[in-house]
This record gives C-alpha cells, structure tokens and sequence, in this order.
C-alpha cells in the first residue's frame, strides 16, 4: 500500500504562484515569435494535489501550452526546442537573480490590472533544465542534496480545434526511437467523458467524497494506473452511487 495524502493548499499555491511567473518570463521572452496562452489542468486545477512523502518522488502540476502560431510558421520540433530554451533560459536567468533586473512589470491572466513580479522571488529556486519526453517537457526543483525531487511541473503543447462541431485536441509527440528523432501533432485520445458526472457531484456537495475515494484508489494503485484513470474511476463510483 501506497502513503499518498492531499498536498496543502497553503503549501502548493506558493508553488503554482512561482511557476506562473517563471511562465510569464518565458511569454515575455518569446513573444516577437509567438504569443502562448497556458491552462493548469488534471489534479491542481481540482485543488487535488496528492504526494506520497516517503518517496523521493515529489508532487507535481499539469500545464497546457497553446500556441497561437495560425500561419503554422513553425514545426512542431521547431516549437518545442523553442519553448523548451526559452524555459532554460530563464531558469539560468533566475537562478539568484541579481538587482539589475528589479522589478518587472507585465500582464498576468490571472490578475485583473498589471503588477509587479519581484525577480527575488527567485532566489532560492533551483529549476533543473528541461527534460524532454512523449507527451511533454519537465521541468523539477530537488532537494539541496538532490537525492528528492521536491515538486516539478509537466508541459504540454496543444492545439485545441472544433471539427465536425466536435472539440478536438492535438498535442505535439516526441518519438526519439525514430532516427533522426521526430516531431508530430497527435490527435488527443478522448477523455473520459465525466464533466456531467462531476457537475453533478459538486452541485450534491459530494467533492469531499469523491477526494476520499480518489485517495484510497491512489493509495492500493497495484496496477500503476494513470492518476487521470484513477480519477475517472472515482467520478464515476460517486456518481453511480448518488445517482
């Protein structure tokens, strides 16, 4: 049995507020190419973040990278390595940042009116470079030993499209058992369908339940299933019952 347990919101949100301002750098950084809009998604945006403690593994978050790129100037391999050095350049850059840089003023999302991103903030992260997967590219902050990874955040890039009235996805995939390794957009696997079922669990009040079950399924996951199927599997098993 596995000791996963909910991360506190009082612990995560620093966290979150850190990685939006590394991505606003990173918006700032390329937007004479092109601009990005940027979505949390999975287990942060359900204020669901689980860890388990006794393992070297961390917590981590889930973000969307849409492109707005509609003339498709750029390749998907093109895209990523852009994204990805622009990542590892601010990383380098904010690694005890100095005063020169101050504070920098810029247009977050998530606020209403512009506001300053103290570059201090900074000073005690130690991002690692990203690493380059399938579906996404990571980035991790370790421990000061570095034997633990603390907390990290995986980045997809997306294009969201309607076709047939129907909303589709494509994210870009990385096959590097090809040679030279490749780069494509793929078509998004469905989801599990459950944006009902979990309207109707919040408006019944049952998100305490459905965090209950979740949990337990993490925690007596034999299978090494998917967190996003584990999820699923909770949503329905509330649903079924209350139905």
């Amino acid at each position: 049995m596995k000791h996963y347990e909910y991360v506190k919101k009082s612990e995560y949100m620093p966290v979150k507020k850190e990685l939006i301002k590394l991505i606003n750098l990173v918006q700032d950084d390329l937007r004479k190419k092109f601009t990005f809009r940027f979505d949390f998604i999975g287990s942060s945006s359900r204020n669901m973040i689980t860890c388990d403690f006794s393992t070297n593994e961390g917590y981590d978050f889930d973000v969307n990278i849409e492109v707005n790129d509609p003339d498709e100037r750029y390749s998907a391999k093109e895209l990523k390595k852009l994204l990805m050095e622009s990542f590892d350049k601010i990383i380098d850059e904010t690694q005890g940042i100095d005063d020169r840089y101050g504070n920098i003023y810029r247009h977050c999302r998530y606020e209403s009116l512009l506001h300053p991103v103290n570059m201090d903030s900074f000073n005690n992260l130690k991002y690692s470079h990203c690493e380059n997967s399938t579906r996404v590219f990571t980035i991790k902050v370790h421990e000061s030993n570095k034997a633990k990874i603390k907390y990290g955040c995986d980045f997809a890039i997306v294009n969201n499209f309607i076709e047939k009235k129907e909303k589709k996805q494509q994210y870009i995939h990385f096959n590097k058992s090809t040679n030279p390794p490749s780069y494509n957009w793929q078509l998004q696997e469905k989801g599990y369908n459950i944006s009902k079922k979990e309207q109707f669990i919040s408006k019944r009040k049952l998100v305490h339940e459905l965090k209950k079950v979740y949990l337990n399924k993490k925690n007596n996951n034999m299978y090494n299933k998917k967190s996003r199927s584990l999820y699923a599997e909770a949503v329905n098993e509330v649903y079924n019952k209350y139905q």
